[in-house]
């Protein structure tokens, strides 16, 4: 029999590090995942490691990414089967909203959302939402942010400029507020292309947010 190993819940961008227990050494193991996105569509995936799984969608009318606006905690079915046929399985709770970050909405002067994080460790961020592309990625990615700490505002309408001086008015808003036109899609989101996590984890750092977990 096989064994998932590792606690595996926290926010949707951090890495699974699951180990698995019972399997002969060097076996070629599948790993397999499932979500059901807010929509309704289940997204699946596949790959012969568990970091690296690549994500499609079971009905062709789903978007290019999956629906997570919701903000709720995602189920994560994760399975593991080795050649023989063994198989392993958990379903894991993955975070968008950390606990203590708050959401409100904002329709002074500029509209948008201000996602307050319970321990301000970062810097701040404006992100521009305006795009009909960007209706999908900027709220998941506005959520993760303010979970490792950022103060972030994602802006719907009017400038950022505008933003900029709403955000002045926040007490705990620092000085220093980056406006992102663009925000790479997170990892741990289910995209028909894979999110560059290289580039979400340099985001993190030029914030100065909490970096994901990383293995041991």
């Amino acid at each position: 029999m096989l064994e998932l190993r590792g606690a595996a819940p926290g926010l949707l961008d951090d890495p699974l590090l699951l180990e698995v227990g019972g399997a002969p050494p060097n076996a070629a193991l599948t790993w397999r995942a499932r979500v059901r996105d807010d929509d309704g569509f289940v997204w699946r995936a596949s790959g012969t490691r568990v970091d690296a799984l690549a994500w499609t969608p079971a009905k062709a009318s789903a978007g290019d990414v999956a629906a997570l606006r919701s903000l709720r905690p995602v189920d994560l079915d994760v399975r593991v089967e080795d050649p023989e046929g063994a198989t392993a399985s958990r379903t894991l709770k993955r975070t968008l909203l950390a606990e203590g970050v708050r959401a409100r909405r904002w329709k002074d002067g500029v509209a948008g959302t201000l996602y307050l994080p319970a321990a301000a460790t970062g810097g701040a961020a404006i992100l521009d939402a305006r795009a009909t592309e960007a209706e999908t990625t900027v709220p998941v990615a506005a959520a993760l942010l303010a979970s490792r700490g950022v103060l972030v505002f994602a802006l719907t309408r009017g400038t950022p400029e505008a933003a900029r001086e709403a955000l002045a008015a926040v007490p705990s808003a620092p000085a220093d507020v980056a406006i992102l036109d663009a925000v790479p899609l997170p990892p741990g989101v289910p995209a028909r292309t894979p999110p560059n996590s290289a580039a979400w984890d340099a985001l993190l750092a030029d914030l100065s947010a909490r970096p994901r977990r990383v293995a041991r």
